[in-house]
């Protein structure tokens, strides 16, 4: 009986030696926090050759990247099999961890896309690939947009003082059905100067101040909501209202003379949005 059981014992011991020696080697360090222009899981981008970037981490002390691979596909099930069906970089010897720039299939706007990163430690081994990461495209190119810039109709002022009495804040609404179930909705919009959406009598989010501050003979940002929960099939309303903003300025004159209005393109308030329905029978609309 006590021979019988040693042999037990060396059997189960040598066994886990041959699968010691037969498992591959993992690396001491591991890629986190997966970004895409700088940003998490960003909804709308229309940079056509972004840039991505992660974190490592580790358990060992005085542990560096010595090289990464990165898979890009238009499905999460093939990154979790390992396909890089849109870009895959195979080994890259490098310790950059930021500012990679995707060099793929050209990408689509209006599309989601999944990656996932591994790395090789100081020793050569590899990581297990990371969790898998995933951004959406907006605007890749101007002509994607459908709507048109649209104002109330109001005139502009020309007196200086006539910018300092009451002035009417620009509302707009706009009745809509969906006759099939919604699977994602988009709003892409602007407003110049600032601008609060709703839905169904709903902020479509916590923002203020949308859009940021530019140079608006040069460019004008707008902004991308994820608006699917808050449609429903049937009649929906969307409804915008706008303020002045630094689109329309009162005309603060510096030492009596250098007026801001004079130095920037000013207009009237006015608003420009596309909302992109698809629907779960994979057709789409746009509002």
């Amino acid at each position: 009986m006590k021979i019988t059981i040693e042999l037990k014992k060396c059997i189960s011991g040598l066994l886990l030696s041959l699968f010691c020696l037969c498992a591959p080697a993992i690396a001491a360090i591991s890629p986190v926090t997966l970004t895409c222009e700088y940003s998490i899981n960003p909804l709308g981008i229309d940079v056509p050759l972004p840039r991505l970037g992660w974190q490592n981490e580790s358990t060992a002390r005085q542990q560096r990247q010595t090289a990464y691979e990165i898979i890009v596909s238009e499905s999460p099930e093939d990154v979790k099999h390992i396909r890089g069906t849109i870009w895959s970089t195979g080994k890259v010897a490098s310790s950059a961890s930021i500012h990679i720039a995707y060099a793929g299939a050209q990408l689509k706007s209006f599309t989601r896309y999944y990656w996932a990163v591994r790395v090789y430690d100081q020793d050569g081994k590899p990581s297990a690939f990371s969790e898998t990461a995933w951004f959406e495209t907006a605007m890749l190119t101007q002509n994607d947009w459908k709507g048109k810039w649209i104002g109330d109709g109001s005139k502009q002022f020309t007196r200086d003082e006539d910018f300092y009495q009451d002035d009417r804040m620009p509302l707009f609404r706009k009745d809509f059905g969906l006759k099939k179930k919604v699977a994602t909705a988009r709003l892409y919009i602007s407003g110049l100067g600032y601008f609060e959406a709703f839905i169904n009598g709903k902020r479509v989010s916590d923002h203020v101040l949308d859009p940021g501050w530019t140079t608006h003979k040069k460019e004008v940002l707008y902004v991308v909501h994820d608006v699917t929960g808050m449609l429903k099939q049937g009649n929906n309303i969307a409804a915008v209202r706008l303020g002045n903003g630094w689109w329309n300025p009162l005309p603060l004159r510096l030492f009596h003379r250098f007026n801001l209005r004079d130095v920037q393109q000013t207009g009237r308030p006015c608003l420009k949005a596309d909302l992109r329905v698809r629907y779960t029978d994979g057709t789409e609309e746009i509002i």
